[in-house]
């Protein structure tokens, strides 16, 4: 929208709305903390011990990817489920427009001594090649969690010794597993598992990161690595968004570090991330949420949490925007930012009144 349309919709707005007012639809941030998670998993092939496993490992099999035919394994081979329930803080149903995530992070809890060196940053896929090699380690990325049937977040649970839960898939083999992660790009679920293979670099949610770490040391035991979700990120909001609505939130960490050579994963040196699950019983280690959100009403285009003037400003600065519900500027989530959006946001003002 040009400043010269902007300037003829705002003096009847203004006059018909009344500049600076606001309507009662309003909502202020609401705040969700989890000392542990509901289901946390080790989402390997040869995995024996399901959910009730104590520590869980991440790792590829990058070089041994059809080592043992017809045996195939996913590049991102050892990966680590962990889920957390959102309500009653955050209620489900709302509609994926019923919320904008603020913050959202998630820390993990190292769980073996100088095991794997600290890498802060995204390596690309062809560092990963042979002959490429990087200086610093490799990071632990977190993405999204999405299920392959006949499982979804709701029926995959957790598993214990007399009830071990769902296998890890149909047959040991690469682009089976019934949990894998997932990017979300334009709010479609994408499996990234084999993305060295597939020639292309997926967009983590978050890469677990202590600033008291320097890059390419060895990482203590204990360490505390903070996975911070880029809430900013277009497509992370929109699975943010869709999982606020079903009420509990999956993610996974992954990583290309390295299997052992000879150790059942890959060539390499064996400098790969554990970290502790919920199993090991000792307050602070396991896996825990901080996330805030805000519980949008309708006709709310920018997100605050509440109906007022910034939401028609929002509309014209962003007008003919298209893309997934919810986008900014999308009053009536219906993924395009046009008249009707105004159209919502007047009713609703006019409805609750200013």
């Amino acid at each position: 929208m040009t400043p010269d349309i902007l300037r003829t919709f705002r003096p009847w707005l203004c006059i018909l709305l009344g500049a600076g007012a606001t309507s009662g639809a309003s909502a202020g941030p609401v705040q969700v903390e989890r000392g542990e998670p509901s289901i946390d998993r080790w989402v390997y092939p040869f995995n024996s011990t399901r959910g009730y496993r104590a520590v869980i490992s991440t790792f590829s099999a990058l070089g041994q990817e059809n080592a043992f035919p017809p045996l195939s394994f996913d590049q991102r081979d050892g990966q680590m489920l962990v889920g957390f329930e959102t309500t009653p803080e955050i209620p489900a149903g709302r509609g994926v427009c019923g919320y904008r995530v603020t913050a959202a992070r998630v820390v993990l809890t190292v769980a073996e001594p100088d095991a794997f060196r600290y890498d802060a940053t995204y390596d690309g896929w062809m560092t990963y090649l042979p002959g490429s090699g990087d200086s610093d380690g490799r990071p632990v990325e977190m993405y999204g969690a999405a299920f392959r049937a006949p499982w979804t977040a709701a029926t995959y649970f957790e598993g214990d010794p007399l009830n071990p839960g769902p296998a890890f898939g149909p047959s040991t083999s690469s682009d089976v597993r019934y949990v894998y992660p997932t990017d979300f790009p334009g709010g479609v679920e994408r499996d990234v598992s084999n993305n060295v293979r597939d020639g292309f670099d997926p967009a983590p949610f978050a890469i677990g990161r202590n600033p008291a770490l320097a890059a390419g040391a060895f990482v203590p035991v204990d360490t505390e690595l903070t996975f911070e979700l880029d809430v900013d990120q277009p497509d992370v909001q929109a699975y943010l968004k869709r999982q606020l609505d079903s009420g509990r939130l999956r993610l996974l960490a992954t990583s290309l570090q390295p299997a052992a050579t000879g150790g059942g994963g890959g060539p390499g040196t064996g400098e790969f991330a554990t970290f502790y699950a919920k199993e090991i019983e000792i307050a602070g280690f396991a896996a825990r949420l901080s996330m805030t959100v805000v519980l949008t009403p309708a006709g709310d285009a920018d997100g605050s949490g509440t109906v007022d003037f910034d939401d028609i400003t929002t509309v014209l600065s962003r007008w003919l925007d298209t893309g997934l519900a919810g986008l900014e500027g999308d009053a009536n989530c219906d993924g395009v930012v046009d008249f009707d959006d105004i159209t919502e946001i007047l009713s609703m003002w006019l409805e609750t009144g200013p």
